[in-house]
């Protein structure tokens, strides 16, 4: 957890007020879909996968690798019927997409 933890969830909670409706959960986890801490703890937040935060993503950033703190959240992930659709670890430089997501990319590709 952050020294500042107080100051860093309002600024978050701020930061993210137009998408707020599109937020699932936010959580206090060590592991997660693209991170196992093995001391700490995150706040991990966790979003639909719609217009509004597609929108507000290509707002706040061109590129989803620049979503890097202390501006930005990290580990994104966005959920559509309760499945992982997307998940970012920025500062690392690497993403999951959902096996529906990856198959419509498969098959889109073979067209």
């Amino acid at each position: 957890m952050m020294k500042f933890e107080d100051e860093r969830l309002a600024y978050i909670d701020h930061l993210i007020a137009d998408i707020k409706e599109q937020l699932i959960e936010r959580t206090i986890q060590r592991e997660w879909e693209t991170t196992k801490l093995t001391k700490d703890t995150a706040y991990i937040f966790y979003f639909r996968l719609n217009n509004a935060t597609r929108q507000f993503l290509n707002e706040y950033s061109n590129s989803l690798f620049n979503w890097i703190s202390p501006e930005l959240p990290e580990d994104l992930m966005f959920y559509k019927n309760d499945k992982c659709m997307l998940a970012l670890c920025s500062h690392e430089r690497f993403f999951m997409v959902g096996k529906d997501v990856w198959n419509s990319i498969e098959k889109q590709g073979r067209n």
